[in-house]
């Protein structure tokens, strides 16, 4: 598709059941960890060996009709999209960047049929770069796509690392809006991506690596001074933050032994851990979120649900924890979660 136009006609032309576009009585969620499985991207997965994603029991179903039913019946206003891991660069370059191409327009087709209930994180062919500058082009110009989602690391280059400079140079220009996803941790004991060879239990990644992949994304992020060299971003961060608020204060303590070219600046540290925002998606009750107040801005919290991989019955539960807890400041209310989204994404109001 070569412009906006056509994206248009083609989402004209798209079958859609007879779905509510209109959000129900406010106060309703803003979710901004919410998943999508186009068809051809399911089957890129299947074909890359990817049938269970990250250790998971398989792909779970996923159409625009779901989605919407699954909002109506859980509070659910609007719902930005992103592709989970593992991503969707299977080691060839081509194939990444016509994957991405594919999955974001048919983020933007669902974002064109129902705009207010809708919007995207555009995935990019990471690590290969020149594609993923053309695709933040398009996805952004052409798509408007409201953000981009990036994986805790792509192929084994991970955020943070030199390499990705030009797209974070670019995406800073925009002041755009990135969502992080952890995925599969790149390392020898992972060997083959399959969780069954992790020792001695063979815990799927969400579990407990994915904890880890995001903290150790973060503080990437920070301590090589990525953060500070393209100050206009705003980072979203998943999980309740991981295990970030735990080990800020070991990371700040032992900081000396990187080596770095400068001290670090530990109030600044602690300062950028408080710029960023941060979703409750998984489970954040009711000892995570605690610490997370500790270090994070109540202002900058957000709402996720992880649906479909998180099951209905399940995201259901957790809101209800979210809802009905009395230990939570007023900005974790669900209209406070709402506020503090529209803070990022005032399309929605």
């Amino acid at each position: 598709m070569a412009n906006s136009a056509a994206l248009i006609a083609a989402t004209a032309g798209t079958s859609f059941p007879a779905l509510s576009a209109r959000a129900a009585d406010a106060p309703r969620r803003i979710d901004v960890h919410a998943h999508y499985l186009p068809e051809k991207y399911r089957a890129a997965l299947v074909e890359a060996g990817h049938s269970k994603p990250s250790g998971m029991p398989g792909i779970p179903a996923w159409s625009v009709q779901q989605h919407i039913e699954m909002m109506d019946r859980n509070g659910i206003a609007s719902s930005i999209l992103s592709i989970s891991a593992p991503g969707l660069h299977f080691g060839d370059d081509a194939a990444a960047r016509g994957l991405a191409r594919y999955v974001n327009e048919e983020g933007a087709k669902a974002m064109q049929a129902f705009p207010r209930r809708f919007g995207m994180f555009a995935s990019l062919p990471l690590p290969e770069i020149d594609g993923s500058l053309k695709e933040i082009e398009y996805a952004f110009d052409v798509l408007k796509a409201d953000g981009v989602v990036v994986q805790s690391n792509h192929n084994g280059v991970y955020l943070g690392d030199k390499r990705l400079d030009p797209v974070f140079a670019e995406l800073d220009r925009r002041s755009a809006r990135i969502f992080i996803h952890p995925t599969n941790p790149y390392c020898p004991c992972c060997s083959g991506q399959d969780p069954a060879l992790l020792p001695p239990i063979g815990y799927p990644f969400p579990m407990i690596e994915f904890m880890f992949e995001t903290t150790r994304a973060v503080f990437n992020l920070i301590l090589s001074g990525t953060l500070a060299k393209y100050p206009n971003i705003k980072i979203i961060v998943p999980h309740a933050g991981a295990t970030i608020p735990v080990l800020a204060d070991r990371v700040a303590g032992l900081s000396p032994a990187l080596g770095l070219r400068e001290k670090l600046d530990v109030p600044r540290f602690y300062a950028t851990l408080r710029e960023l925002y941060y979703d409750l998606a998984g489970f954040p009750l009711p000892r995570q979120v605690l610490p997370l107040l500790q270090i994070a801005d109540p202002g900058h919290i957000l709402y996720g649900s992880d649906w479909p991989y998180t099951p209905e019955a399940l995201v259901k539960a957790l809101a209800e924890q979210l809802d009905n807890s009395r230990s939570l400041p007023p900005e974790l209310s669900a209209d406070g979660m709402r506020r503090n989204a529209l803070k990022l994404f005032p399309r929605f109001a």
